[in-house]
């Protein structure tokens, strides 16, 4: 019943386009990579020469300063979506964050500014593959019922009282407010959740919501399986409805999508989207698991060649690690990261003008130099990830190794199961699992966050 409203709510908001876009709203790239919005704005504003810079060598040289960081403390390369004409003196800059944090920045050139951008820039004027989080095609975040919605912070907070609060502040205005603040109530005194009329949206809630009931669930007591089992090894002492929890806002805790903190400080993640195959781990996933075991002398000895590729990863920048293990694994010579990294400061396009170490690299891929934004230092790094990631994926050790590690995580997955009853819904039951028992094939993604005219990301650890 809720539906309609939500959708009618979205095509309101496609029609203002980029600069209609909010705080919550997000964007997947081809890759899979989510951008979270952090802001979009045009240049110059439209008080300043009539919403103009005075000619396209002054708006060159502007976006030159951004990019460098002169006339921005947050900046970067920008990701074009257009070409410029002589008449394009203005410019659009959409900030974005990817779930590993990484500030990305993409671009457009328009004619002039105007004191009201609404509907100057399309939702589908954005780098190919680019699709927001809230179109038809994502029908679960549609609904806004995840914690970067709901919660929208990474404050800690102890008992389920100042939880609620925050849901219910942030669903102001929005027709289920009640039910979903009513279920939450529930689940806090140890009873059935119940969700009137929305058996449509089953998945959203189970999968989603289920993100901030869980979390509730375990502090009441109300979760099965190993709760118990996990709060006496991984709590230090505490109890669920006494540690501080919070929600991380830019998923770069991959598996986890809560996290409480135990009293000695330690994290314990829990991960409430039920199975994991096809998920996404991280070099954080996998490192913290080393952390925590490192006495374990036996469990360090077997895992050694992952460990050191995920501290590699995990200790250096995403520009950077793809050289230190080339070097490790005698794929790249020294030289050849000084090489990339002059390239990229010189904007460099011609892939001819290399090495032959890295002509030798680049030539396997077919590098489409028009696309906006090419730089043969950016398309260099991406051809070092990708042949690292397929030397490492060519060992077995990689994806044995990698999983004895994460099912020694401190995480607990919570499985949220929803019944039906008419046109309601209702949580019948929780159930934790502890250890975890993630399962699949895991493997290095070396194409994920490495493009040729920017770097998303770090190195990527995925389910396969």
């Amino acid at each position: 019943m809720f539906l309609k409203e939500l959708l009618f709510e979205n095509e309101l908001t496609e029609a203002k386009g980029v600069f209609g876009r909010s705080e919550k709203d997000a964007w997947e790239d081809a890759g899979g990579v989510r951008h979270l919005f952090m802001s979009v704005n045009s240049y110059p504003d439209a008080q300043t020469n009539g919403g103009q810079f005075e000619s396209p060598e002054q708006r060159d040289q502007w976006i030159a300063d951004f990019e460098s960081g002169k006339n921005s403390p947050q900046s970067g390369p920008i990701e074009w979506t257009n070409v410029p004409n002589k008449s394009a003196l203005a410019v659009g800059i959409l900030h974005t964050r990817t779930s590993d944090g990484i500030d990305t920045f993409v671009g457009r050139y328009f004619k002039k500014t105007d004191p009201n951008m609404m509907g100057k820039w399309a939702n589908n004027a954005l780098p190919a593959g680019w699709k927001l989080a809230t179109s038809a095609g994502a029908a679960k975040l549609d609904a806004g019922l995840d914690p970067q919605h709901l919660i929208g912070n990474e404050n800690k907070y102890t008992g389920a009282a100042s939880i609620i609060s925050t849901v219910n502040k942030n669903l102001q205005g929005r027709p289920e407010q009640k039910v979903l603040v009513d279920a939450l109530n529930s689940i806090a005194a140890g009873q059935v959740a119940e969700f009137p009329g929305m058996r449509d949206q089953m998945p959203v809630l189970r999968d989603y919501f289920g993100e901030i009931m869980g979390p509730i669930a375990l502090m009441s007591g109300m979760v099965s399986g190993d709760a118990d089992v996990a709060l006496r090894d991984l709590g230090a002492g505490g109890n669920w409805n006494n540690m501080p929890v919070f929600w991380p806002q830019a998923m770069n805790y991959n598996l986890v999508d809560s996290v409480f903190i135990a009293p000695d400080g330690k994290e314990i993640g829990i991960s409430s989207k039920g199975a994991p195959a096809g998920a996404a781990a991280s070099a954080k996933n996998l490192f913290d698991s080393l952390e925590k075991n490192k006495d374990n002398k036996e469990l360090m000895d077997s895992t050694k060649f992952v460990a050191e590729i995920v501290t590699a990863v995990q200790e250096n920048s995403a520009q950077l690690a793809p050289f230190i293990l080339g070097e490790k694994l005698g794929l790249v010579s020294p030289e050849l990261k000084t090489e990339a990294g002059n390239l990229i400061k010189s904007n460099a396009t011609d892939l001819s003008q290399v090495s032959p170490e890295a002509a030798n690299l680049l030539a396997p891929y077919e590098w489409k130099t028009d696309t906006a934004g090419f730089n043969v230092g950016f398309a260099l790094i991406s051809a070092v990830a990708k042949a690292v990631a397929n030397q490492v994926n060519k060992d077995p050790r990689f994806s044995e190794q990698a999983l004895k590690l994460l099912n020694t995580a401190s995480i607990v997955q919570l499985y949220t199961k929803l019944g039906v009853k008419g046109d309601s819904t209702f949580v019948s039951n929780y159930k934790a699992l502890y250890p975890p028992n993630f399962q699949g094939r895991v493997v290095l993604d070396g194409g994920k966050n490495y493009y040729s005219s920017r770097i998303g990301g770090k190195f990527a650890f995925k389910f396969v």
